[in-house]
Parts: C-alpha cells; sequence; structure tokens
C-alpha cells in the first residue's frame, strides 16, 4: 500500500509542468518584462527606450497586413541589442493615411486597412512619450516603420523633449529609421539591378520572408507569379531624379542657388499605349526577385541606419561618452 502511494505521488509530481526558465536579463521587450524586473533593469542603467510605430493595411496579395508592425518590432529589437542597455516599447499596429483607407490612393478600397487621424496619432504620441518618460526612462528614441506619421513623430519627440529636458530626460525623433533608409533601400535595389520601389514590393516582401518565423507564414508563395501595377519609373529614372536632388541639397548646404527641381520622371501622366495593364490589388512594385538574402541584406540597411542616427543625436545632447 505505501509503495502504491509513493508511485501516486511519485505521478503526481511528474504531472507538475516546469515553469519556463526566463533568463530576464537578454530581454529587450518592456511587454515581456514584470514591473519588478523593469523597476530593476532601469536601476541597473537600461534608460534608453525605442518607441516604434508600425501600421496594419494591405500590401498585395501575398504580404499579410501586419507587416509593417512585424518589421518594426524585429529592427527595434536589433537595434536595441546594438546599442545595449536598450529597451522596446510596445510596438503601435495602427498608422496615419493607412493606404486602404487613404481616398487619395488608388488601392482605397482594399480591405485590411486600420488608421487614425494624424491629430489623433499625435496625441497617442505624446502620451506614449509621456509614460515612459514618467517611468523613469532618460532617452527615448521615437520612430516609425510606415510613411504615415512620419511628421506627428517628429513633432511629439520635439515638444516632449521640451517638456521632459529640465528633468533630465531627452527624447529624439530617428529620421533616418524611415528616410535615409528608403533612399539607401532603392539605391542597393537600383546597384543590384532589381525592381526599384513600389508598395508591398521588394522591400516588405523580402524582409518578411527572412524574418517569417515559416515559409509563407507571413509572404504567400504567390509572391512569384503575383500580378501587380507598375511604379511608373524605371531604374534610371530614378537614379536621374535622385541624382539631381542629391545636387540641389548640395548645392543649398553649400550656400548655393540649386538647380531648378526637374520633375520626379515616370510619372504616369498621360497613357501609354504600351504600358501593361493596370492591376488593382493593393501592390504596386515588382515583389517576384524578393528572397531571403536580400531581405537580410535590406535589414542591415534599416538597423545600421537606426543605430548610427540614435549614437549620433545621442552624442550631440549627452556627449561622446554615451552611446
Amino acid at each position: 500500500m505505501k509503495k502504491t502511494l509513493s508511485l501516486v505521488a511519485l505521478s503526481a509530481l511528474c504531472a507538475v509542468p516546469a515553469f519556463a526558465q526566463v533568463n530576464v536579463a537578454s530581454i529587450v521587450d518592456m511587454e515581456l518584462l514584470t514591473h519588478t524586473e523593469l523597476s530593476q533593469k532601469l536601476k541597473d542603467g537600461w534608460t534608453s527606450v525605442l518607441l516604434v510605430a508600425g501600421g496594419t493595411e494591405e500590401r498585395g496579395p501575398q504580404d499579410v497586413l501586419g507587416g509593417h508592425t512585424m518589421m518594426a518590432h524585429s529592427h527595434a529589437d536589433m537595434i536595441a541589442k546594438k546599442l545595449g542597455k536598450t529597451l522596446v516599447a510596445p510596438v503601435l499596429p495602427i498608422a496615419v493615411n493607412a493606404t486602404g483607407l487613404n481616398a487619395a490612393r488608388e488601392m482605397a478600397d482594399q480591405a485590411g486597412a486600420m488608421q487614425v487621424p494624424a491629430d489623433v496619432f499625435k496625441q497617442i504620441q505624446l502620451a506614449e512619450i509621456d509614460s515612459l518618460a514618467r517611468s523613469g526612462f532618460k532617452d527615448i528614441y521615437v520612430m516609425g516603420d510606415h510613411g504615415g506619421g512620419q511628421a506627428e513623430m517628429k513633432e511629439a519627440a520635439e515638444e516632449m523633449d521640451k517638456k521632459w529636458t529640465g528633468k533630465g530626460t531627452r527624447v529624439y525623433y530617428v529620421s533616418d529609421f524611415y528616410n535615409k533608409t528608403h533612399d539607401d533601400v532603392d539605391m542597393y535595389l537600383y546597384e543590384h539591378k532589381l525592381p526599384i520601389a513600389g508598395h508591398g514590393a521588394m522591400l516588405e516582401t523580402s524582409i518578411m520572408m527572412y524574418l517569417e518565423p515559416a515559409p509563407g507564414a507571413w509572404v504567400r508563395p504567390s509572391y512569384k507569379t503575383v500580378a501587380f501595377d507598375p511604379t511608373g519609373q524605371t531604374p534610371e529614372q530614378w537614379k536621374a531624379a535622385r541624382d539631381a536632388r542629391m545636387a540641389r541639397q548640395a548645392a543649398i548646404a553649400a550656400g548655393q542657388n540649386p538647380p531648378p527641381a526637374a520633375g520626379r520622371g515616370g510619372g504616369r501622366g498621360a497613357a501609354d499605349p504600351n504600358a501593361p495593364p493596370r492591376v488593382n490589388n493593393g501592390l504596386t512594385g515588382d515583389p517576384r526577385p524578393s528572397t531571403k538574402a536580400i531581405g537580410k541584406d535590406l535589414i542591415d540597411i534599416i538597423v545600421n541606419n537606426g543605430v548610427n542616427d540614435i549614437k549620433k543625436m545621442t552624442a550631440e545632447r549627452r556627449g561622446p561618452s554615451t552611446k
């Protein structure tokens, strides 16, 4: 009888699930920490935080709606780990002017877009920054993966920096995370003779292929054959427009009269009888050559731009001894 009871007790103990062994020291996502763990990290000098906005919108029949949020979160984690002692705040999955609800875009009838008005988005940014500052963070870096909302993020960061700087907290808008990145990515695609620009095309599709947990989870196999709406610019037209823009910027920086601005070139303008038929499926540009290897290269561009911009701005405000 005693032997039977012992076996029953042993079986009961074996049935109890073991607790996961969590290495709190390696966690950079705020939402995966408890309150006491976060408080301890702040005491240990983890006083920098990335506040990144994502977005939910259509990006063609092949890419999932949450791509902006997934990419923003992954890139932020990589940046935080490169910087050291930096956390990542919860990523906002809603943006301004999500293409499916923006009447100015031709994909305005595509399902799945989630957005808020620009003024509401800015208020959300202000409240998030204020919350992080009140929690004890001293350097708050604001950035976004979606074009809509960049101006509001910049305004919110500048306003909150003025509010909190007297208490030792600085707030930064990380422009290069989005703005410089898109120019650098287009140049990478140009140099590698790949299709340039587009929505849901080479940039998003390649990156999501690299990041997705399993093939087809974020990018459906249809990316190889999907119909798409061409962007309207050839690589050569894009390069000429970029060179002209860079020349204007250099002239302005040197205090010279800049050459007249040229049109973007390659725009749709008058209908071209030889152009392929228009496709209204939420995709512009050609995603078909996308690969995981290209995605890795593009991620490196994004992460390095974010890290370098953060280090530069922090050194300017805090001194060279910081990040």
